[in-house]
């Protein structure tokens, strides 16, 4: 499985570029698994008053439910990138792309909307691709740069960044 990151501040263009390389992706007969990093604090949106809800409110660790064609799995624990990925491997997906988790070493696309995301940079390491609000942020960058405001003329190159990852 192969795994690349889309990272980056709030409201930079992660998850547009994420859904437009899912939909590339997915277009092409790739198998894609998505993983998102809730980085706002506190925890993701549940569903409540539900009966797996319940179960995990009565003491469950994990709770499932299943339905006609989505199953859905909610864990009661924090779990590291790593334990996320490994259960990822049991899916039988060709690309694992994952949003957010900054500090973690897999080929990664930096998303930057302004200058003031400069900071970003600090502690990356193994970045393919730059995306940003102003290309001009980044001319001399030595890595490709394409622009989040034409991300639709810019999705087939991005994708062979990943590909080639």
């Amino acid at each position: 499985m192969q795994i690349c990151q889309i990272v980056g501040y709030k409201n930079s263009g992660k998850t547009t570029v994420m859904n437009n390389l899912i939909r590339y992706f997915s277009s092409s007969d790739m198998k894609v698994g998505t993983l998102k990093h809730h980085g706002h604090g506190g925890e993701p949106d549940i569903v409540e008053n539900t009966d797996s809800t319940m179960h995990i409110e009565s003491g469950s660790l994990v709770s499932g439910v299943q339905g006609e064609n989505i199953t859905q799995l909610t864990f009661h624990m924090k779990m590291e990138l790593d334990e996320l990925i490994q259960m990822y491997n049991n899916f039988s997906i060709d690309l694992l792309l994952v949003e957010g988790y900054k500090n973690a070493s897999y080929p990664k696309i930096v998303m930057v909307k302004n200058e003031q995301d400069f900071s970003l940079f600090k502690g990356l390491s193994n970045i393919i691709a730059i995306g940003t609000w102003d290309e001009g942020l980044f001319k001399n960058s030595g890595l490709p740069t394409f622009s989040i405001n034409n991300i639709d003329e810019n999705i087939v190159q991005l994708a062979e960044y990943v590909r080639r990852c």
